[in-house]
């Protein structure tokens, strides 16, 4: 069940919403081509609160719900299916179209804040900014979806894989999968678990650029099954291959091959 947020949390959004009417006002009034200090493209989002039922409510620890605008198409993750769309800016009037996207089962919340997401979407008609926050309004003036920038991306944290190279062009996903983790420190430390043992090494990273020591350690467990240490070798594999990695609108890591052949791919760990 989504809770709408309390009396403290509504204070914090009228504020919010004073702030991104204020630093929208002031772009306006002082001069047309101000509008590009606060433009929403070329910039991942992240949804915070959006309307439901006449109610701004908070998206709930856990689902990620993303958008970025490049060139007149838009894209990210609705909470649960990946999604597209076109649209439409000008100057801070704004407007979607075509909305698309994967067509995955979505049990829990995630479904329910998805559909309404898409909802709020297509009704947008006008959005503010305050540059690190972003707001989208309906054609009433009502302030239908908010948006918090989304921090730097980092291969920094904790990480379960959704998808691995099996070596032979593909990329395998299956109920295993996740028994594969990583856990980047911030001092270049990579362990996790290979799906059978606890693993250890190093990796650099500049830029977009990685590089993942050869150098494993790792328990010496016996794997509980032959898909499990066939999935494990298929991982080391796979991460000694990676020479790229990028964060998704939807959150979500991958590493890739010098050819852009997707290595690894990684969902957030639950916190």
């Amino acid at each position: 069940m989504i809770k709408v947020r309390s009396t403290a949390a509504a204070v914090c959004a009228i504020a919010l919403t004073a702030s991104l009417a204020a630093s929208a006002m002031a772009a306006e009034e002082a001069d047309p081509e101000l509008i590009g200090v606060f433009s929403i493209e070329d910039m991942t989002w992240m949804l915070t609160s959006q309307l439901v039922d006449g109610e701004l409510v908070p998206v709930p620890d856990g689902v990620l719900v993303s958008l970025r605008m490049e060139d007149g198409r838009a894209g990210g993750s609705g909470g649960c299916n990946s999604y597209f769309a076109s649209y439409q800016l000008d100057g801070f009037d704004v407007s979607f179209s075509e909305i698309g996207s994967t067509l995955m089962a979505c049990p829990g919340p995630a479904g329910n804040i998805e559909q309404a997401y898409f909802a709020n979407l297509g009704r947008v008609a006008s959005y503010q900014s305050g540059g690190i926050q972003m707001a989208f309004l309906d054609a009433d003036g009502e302030f239908i979806l908010e948006f918090d920038l989304a921090p730097d991306a980092s291969v920094v944290g904790s990480w379960v894989a959704t998808g691995i190279n099996n070596g032979t062009g593909g990329v395998v996903s299956s109920e295993i999968t996740s028994e594969v983790t990583a856990d980047f420190s911030a001092d270049g430390d990579l362990t996790g678990s290979d799906g059978c043992n606890d693993y250890f090494t190093s990796y650099e990273v500049d830029g977009d650029s990685i590089t993942i020591s050869e150098l494993f350690g790792s328990t010496k467990m016996a794997c509980m099954s032959e898909e499990l240490a066939e999935q494990s070798q298929q991982y080391y594999a796979a991460l000694g291959a990676a020479t790229t990695w990028s964060v998704e609108a939807s959150g979500r890591l991958e590493l890739r091959d010098d050819g852009g052949a997707l290595q690894v791919s990684y969902e957030p760990a639950a916190s």
